[in-house]
C-alpha cells in the first residue's frame, strides 16, 4: 500500500497523478522508489507497470534504469519527459492519450437498454477490440470483476460495450459498425461515468489525439482535456 506520505506527495498534483492514486486502491503495489519528492510506483496489472509521478525528471529516470532490468513498462504524464525518454532509450512501442475529466454532481439514470456485461461476453469483446496487443482475457476478467461493464444487446449478443481500465478510467468503449449512429456510445459513457462516480472515484478517460470522434463524444458529455499520459515498453540503449 501507499504510505500516507506517498499519498500526500501525489495529492500535490491530484489530476496528473490520478492513475497512481486509483491503481493503489485495487492492484498490488510491488515497489515504490522515491527521490526528492518524486515517486515511481510499480503495480501488477496485465504487466508490471511503473508509474512515475508527474514531477519526475530525467535524473530520476536515469536512476531508475540504473537500478532495474533491461525491459520496463513505464507510464509518464509529462510529454516533454517522454520525448527525452524516446531519444535516450529504446522504445519498443508507446501509446499516448489525452486524459479528460468529468466534473458533475448529478448523473442521469442509465437508459433502459443498458445491460450488465457478463463474463461469457468477454471473449467476444476481446475478439472485436482494435487494441488486442494491449489486452488479454485475464485483464478483461479482472476489470469486469473490479470495475464492472455495461453493454447494449441485440438478440442477446452485445453490439456495444464499455468497461474501465486498471486505473479506473472509463474506456474500452466499442460499438459494432452496423450499430453506430444510434446513440449507443453516448448512453454507455453516461452509464459508466455514473457508476464510477457512485464508487467515489474521479471520472476520467484516456483518448488518443487522433480519435476525433471519441474526443467529440466525450466533450459533448462534459469531459474536459486536462493533461496527457503515455504508456511505453522501454529498454536500456
Amino acid at each position: 500500500m501507499l504510505t500516507e506520505e506517498n499519498r500526500q506527495l501525489l495529492l500535490k498534483e491530484p489530476e496528473q497523478n490520478v492513475s497512481i492514486l486509483c491503481l493503489a486502491e485495487e492492484y498490488p503495489l510491488l515497489e515504490v522508489m522515491e527521490q526528492t519528492g518524486m515517486l515511481m510506483c510499480r503495480f501488477q496489472s496485465d504487466e508490471e507497470w511503473c508509474h512515475f509521478s508527474h514531477n519526475a525528471d530525467a535524473g530520476f529516470i536515469k536512476n531508475f534504469f540504473g537500478k532495474h532490468g533491461q525491459r520496463q513498462f513505464i507510464v509518464v504524464s509529462d510529454s516533454h519527459l517522454f520525448d527525452w525518454i524516446n531519444k535516450t532509450y529504446r522504445v519498443a512501442w508507446s501509446i499516448s492519450c489525452y486524459r479528460l475529466f468529468l466534473n458533475l454532481s448529478v448523473f442521469p439514470e442509465p437508459a433502459a437498454d443498458i445491460d450488465q456485461l457478463r463474463p461469457d461476453d468477454l471473449r467476444y469483446v476481446y475478439d472485436n477490440s482494435k487494441y488486442q496487443q494491449f489486452l488479454n482475457m485475464d485483464y478483461l476478467t479482472k476489470r469486469l470483476e473490479l470495475g464492472g461493464g455495461y453493454c447494449i444487446r441485440y438478440q442477446q449478443s452485445p453490439v456495444a460495450w464499455i468497461m474501465t481500465h486498471d486505473d479506473g478510467s472509463v474506456g474500452m468503449l466499442h460499438v459494432l459498425d452496423a450499430y453506430r449512429g444510434r446513440g449507443f456510445a453516448r448512453r454507455l459513457v453516461s452509464a459508466m461515468s455514473r457508476k464510477v462516480h457512485q464508487k467515489g472515484r474521479p471520472v476520467f478517460a484516456h483518448i488518443e489525439p487522433t480519435n476525433i470522434a471519441s474526443l467529440g463524444l466525450f466533450g459533448s458529455l462534459g469531459f474536459i482535456v486536462r493533461n496527457r499520459l503515455t504508456w511505453a515498453r522501454v529498454s536500456k540503449p
